[in-house]
């Protein structure tokens, strides 16, 4: 069993826990190079961030490839909408000053797939114990790389994701980027360099150098897309210096969902944007390992079939986590109440066989389908969790909140002055876009730390 649980008061731990959520910090603030203006004709990828000419300017990331349109985009709602060639979703009006920082670095596109003049690849892999893996543990891959693994999704496949951090006092890096993939975003001192994602869908393994000119010790750190996370070379020069980031608070948690944390094809895109990563940034858990499948539930398996909640319990278990998240989940609306209410009850006992650690449970989202379907979920998780009290498992709807957490007309007849279910969710009225995503993350934090965090006993 667990000796991070088991072997400290469940006090300490609650102390840690809100200290860290104190040093929390948002994943989405301004980049060091702020994002180009739309252009009609310009080749973008998908994850690309342009801003559009309105005062104030809007910023918009696109949700696929291809060559922008005619017409740039204007809409501030949820939904993808085409310039006439490329789909964009909103991502808002930046909270600070859109332009370049003074202090920002160069960043060169080398184009090349060889290490950059004057520097040495690193063996990452050799070399690996000079890295922060948050989320992830790193696999060997290509000999001197690491995949960044999180979890066995069935008996044959494995997710990746979490994101890797270092400090270095080199004035320039250089970063192999993976091929075929989103690319990556780097964040130094906290702040992402670029908005968009570098190298995403290149074709090959292309170096990107960034230089600050100066030298002092920064916070590195490279986020990936939603789907796969690799760490490739790093180059340095020989007076240069790298090692670990400190695990903020030395906290670790397991993060069990659906789509939600998984992503889908409406998002997110912004590289580092998933869920779980967003909400753990923002509680200041930065070691939070994404178990997330889409489709799938408590009971659900999807069309993996995949692991359903319970039968991830002993990789959760494997983690030695400190606290455990839940999420959802609506992939579970064809099933009975009672039977939710059973699988439930048997996933927390699975749990608690081998964790102490407390149990953070968030509720299906109050999306417009099936709204009955999802009240009938809701209720019947409710039902588990109060079915085991005094157990530090602690239970958040978003339907019963006051108001709901998203709302319509399908639940908005008590609270008729919101509406803002098309401002988040996309447009198959089911998975939030990214700035529904960072929505969602700043909920379920202020609901863990105002609600939730302050029942543990």
């Amino acid at each position: 069993m667990s000796s991070r649980n088991w072997n400290q008061s469940t006090a300490a731990l609650k102390n840690k826990l809100e200290r860290a959520f104190a040093a929390g910090r948002p994943l989405w603030t301004r980049p060091w190079i702020g994002p180009s203006a739309w252009t009609s004709g310009e080749a973008v990828k998908q994850g690309d961030v342009r801003k559009n000419s309105a005062t104030p300017t809007q910023w918009y990331v696109a949700a696929a490839s291809g060559t922008c349109g005619a017409t740039e985009p204007s809409h501030v709602n949820g939904a993808a909408v085409t310039d006439g060639a490329v789909l964009w979703t909103h991502l808002g009006g930046p909270a600070w000053d859109p332009a370049d920082d003074v202090a920002k670095p160069t960043l060169t596109l080398t184009g090349a797939t060889s290490t950059p003049a004057g520097m040495t690849a690193l063996d990452v892999w050799a070399n690996r114990s000079l890295f922060t893996f948050n989320g992830c543990a790193p696999a060997q891959h290509a000999t001197n790389r690491a995949n960044l693994q999180v979890f066995n999704i069935n008996a044959s496949s494995t997710q990746r994701g979490g994101y890797v951090s270092f400090w270095s006092d080199g004035p320039k890096i250089g970063f192999e980027v993976a091929s075929g993939t989103a690319g990556i975003c780097l964040f130094v001192d906290g702040r992402p360099v670029t908005s968009g994602p570098i190298y995403p869908s290149s074709a090959s393994n292309y170096w990107v150098t960034v230089d600050w000119g100066v030298r002092k010790p920064r916070l590195w750190e490279i986020h990936y897309g939603k789907d796969n996370a690799s760490l490739f070379q790093i180059a340095l020069t020989s007076a240069d210096q790298i090692w670990a980031a400190p695990n903020s608070g030395a906290l670790r948690a397991g993060f069990i969902g659906d789509s939600y944390l998984a992503g889908s094809s409406y998002g997110p895109f912004l590289l580092g944007n998933t869920l779980s990563e967003h909400f753990g940034r923002l509680i200041g858990i930065d070691d939070m390992w994404r178990m997330g499948i889409g489709g799938t539930g408590l009971i659900n398996p999807g069309t993996g079939p995949f692991y359903t909640y319970r039968e991830r319990v002993p990789q959760l278990l494997n983690l030695n986590p400190s606290a455990i998240f839940v999420y959802g989940s609506t992939n579970d609306l064809s099933y009975s109440q009672a039977a939710i209410t059973a699988e439930a009850l048997a996933f927390l006992d699975a749990i608690r066989a081998g964790s102490s650690a407390p149990i953070f449970w968030f509720g299906p989202a109050p999306i417009a389908g099936s709204y009955s379907s999802i009240q009938t979920v809701d209720t019947a998780v409710a039902a588990a969790v109060a079915a085991r009290p005094g157990k530090n498992i602690i239970y958040k709807s978003m339907l019963t909140a006051v108001p709901p957490w998203l709302t319509g007309s399908h639940n908005n007849a008590s609270y008729s002055w919101t509406s803002n279910i098309s401002q988040f969710i996309g447009g198959d009225n089911v998975h939030p876009v990214d700035k529904g995503t960072m929505y969602l993350a700043g909920r379920m934090a202020s609901a863990y730390a105002n609600d939730m965090l302050p029942l543990v006993a």
